[in-house]
């Protein structure tokens, strides 16, 4: 393989790496934004 093909794919899979943590981030902050709010708990009267 030479230089340029070397640093294409190394581009590539940094990228797709990139994308991937982007989109992992993401799922995070939208699973925490859907959640239902925690009520506070009544006591027992």
């Amino acid at each position: 393989m030479t230089s340029i093909q070397i640093s294409a794919l190394i581009f590539l899979i940094c990228s797709a790496a990139l994308l991937y943590w982007i989109g992992y981030c993401n799922g995070q902050a939208d699973g925490r934004r859907h959640q239902p709010k925690p009520r506070p708990r009544r006591k027992a009267v």
